[in-house]
This record gives structure tokens, sequence and C-alpha cells, in this order.
């Protein structure tokens, strides 16, 4: 076990660096790493790889590390190898306050974000509190009443997302399903710098709960007897999550399947031990996720599809086999 971790992280550390070398060159055009170094900075391989591809590598970097990490976590907390960081109404806030924005025709920056990212962020963080404050007022934070709570603020938030879209023009309505499809289309560094601290911050955070999360999974009774503090756990793991999944859709849109792909199809390969599956999830999604993006770039050149419709093509047929091989229960 002890040569298991440092084999296994140096393994997914080396394949993370692999796509990052890798994937920026790859596109329309084939732009090397050498040409950051050009003398011209006219140069327009240059300008396509510092204004378009890095930024774009290293969201998918932070988005893809989210997901995943959010989602080893939730499935640990609910017991179920179903389990997304969408589980709980999140991406249906997220899109709701986006098509808010884009209905009222809201048009301001603060602090280096755009009105739609802001309403992002909030529907987000709401949908949230929402399943937060009914898990409490029911008595404390279980994981039905979580779950329960989840798909009814889901359902709500998308019947108030579809209403909204209803009464809109074809140009709103339009960028409203760019939107929720979620993409990695992003030509600066200012949101990244933002959202970074966070989800860095909220990571780092995560790799504590391995040892609780362990314990979990064998249920929560047996969690206690055996030392851990199971409410507490659950409200660290749930602020967490909460935070890196509302910066990442707000800026990227809710790019769905990562969460569920990446943390199980680890498990089936290195085991269930939350020690070592958080960070080599964090590794695993990032590449995934930087690798989706581009073939997404690629598949109908000279345009390109939103990441989101790459991670659902694989997530899709994943998930079925998922569900035929091994029911919610046997966690």
């Amino acid at each position: 076990m002890k040569l298991k971790f440092p084999l296994v992280l140096t393994t997914l550390f080396a394949f993370l660096i692999g796509i990052i070398l890798i994937c920026p060159m790859i596109g329309q055009t084939f732009t090397p790493w050498s040409l950051i170094f050009s003398a011209d900075t006219n140069d327009l391989g240059r300008e396509i790889l510092l204004k378009t591809r890095i930024p774009r590598m290293l969201l998918g970097i932070l988005v893809g590390a989210s997901l995943a990490v959010s989602g080893a976590v939730f499935q640990s907390v609910f017991r179920n190898a179903l389990a997304t960081p969408f589980t709980l109404g999140t991406a249906s806030g997220g899109s709701f306050g986006a098509v808010i924005a884009i209905k009222l025709g809201l048009d301001f920056n603060a602090y280096g974000f755009s009105s739609v990212t802001l309403m992002a962020f909030a529907g987000s963080f709401i949908s949230l509190l929402i399943v937060y404050w009914l898990s409490r007022h029911r008595g404390g934070i279980t994981t039905s009443t979580m779950l329960l709570a989840g798909v009814t603020i889901g359902f709500f938030f998308n019947a108030l997302s579809m209403f909204t879209h209803y009464m809109m023009d074809y140009t709103q309505s339009y960028r409203v399903v760019i939107w929720t499809m979620g993409s990695l289309d992003i030509t600066d560094y200012a949101a990244i710098v933002r959202i970074a601290p966070v989800i860095v911050i909220s990571l780092a955070g995560s790799m504590f709960l391995g040892r609780n999360l362990n314990q979990l999974c064998l249920g929560e009774d047996i969690a206690r007897t055996r030392g851990v503090d199971v409410e507490k756990t659950k409200r660290s793991a749930f602020i967490l999550t909460s935070l890196m999944i509302g910066a990442s859709v707000s800026v990227a849109g809710p790019i769905g399947f990562v969460g569920l792909i990446v943390p199980h199809a680890l498990r089936l390969v290195i085991g269930a031990d939350y020690r070592l599956l958080l960070p080599a999830s964090m590794l695993a999604g990032s590449a995934f996720l930087v690798a989706c993006d581009t073939v997404a770039r690629l598949v109908i050149l000279p345009s390109e599809l939103p990441v989101g419709v790459v991670t659902a093509l694989i997530g899709g047929p994943f998930f079925l086999w998922l569900l035929l091989r091994k029911s919610p229960e046997n966690f």
C-alpha cells in the first residue's frame, strides 16, 4: 500500500503533464510551444496559444479537478456510486441564474466577472443553501433528505429556466442553449485568476477528508463508533464542494458526467480508499476534461462543439453500463 500511493499519483501526474504539453498544440493549425518565444509578438500561432488554447487548458484543469473531486466526495457522503456534483440541483440553479441574466439583458462587470457569471454563481449557491436549510430544518444533514431536496430543487429550477427560456427571443434563446451545454471557451485569464483561489483552497481542504469519507462509506453508525464526527464531516464536504461547483459552473456552465465517470473509473482500477481516490480524481479529472475539450475543438472543424456535449456523449453510455453493472445500493 505504501508503494501504491506514489506509483498511482506519479503515473496520473505524468499523464496530466503529457495532456498539458500535447493538447494546446493541437487544433485547426498545429502550434508548437516554441512559438511562445517567437520574436514576432504579432505571430498568429503565438496569439492562438497565449490567448485561446492556454486559457482554455487552465480552465479545464480547474473545472475538471473540481467536478471529479466533488463527484468522489458526493459518492461517499451519499454512499451511492451514481451521485454526481449536480445531484443537489447545483447545475439547475446555476442555469436559472444565467437564464435570468440573459433574459433581463444584464450587462455589467464586477471584480472582472460578467453579469451571467455572477448570476450563475448566485443561482448555484442559492440552490445549495436551500438544500442545506431543508436538511437542517429536518433535524440534521441526512443523506436521504439532501437527495430528495436536491432532486426537487433541481426540477423546480429547471421548470423556471424552461419557462423563462420560452419567453425569450431567438438571440437570447441561442445564448442560453450554448451556455447550458457547458463550454471552456474563454479568451483571457481574468476569470481564471479569480476563481482559482476558491477552487484550489477547496480542493486542498477536500484532501483532508479522505479518512472520514472511508468510514462514511461503511455507514454513519459505524463511522461514529470509529470516532468520526459525521455531521462535521458532511458539513465540511458540503461547504467545500459547494464552493468548487459554484465557481466552476459560473464560468464553464454545467459540464456533466465528469464527476461520475472519473471517480468511478478510478475506483474500479485503484480501489475505494479515498485517501488515494481524491488526489487521483483531481489529476485524472483535469486531464480528462482538457482532453475532451481538445476533441470538442477538432470534431467539426472549423467550428467546435461545446465540451459538455463531448463529456455527455462519453458519459451517457458509461452511465448506462454502470447502471447495468452495479446497483446504487451496492456501493
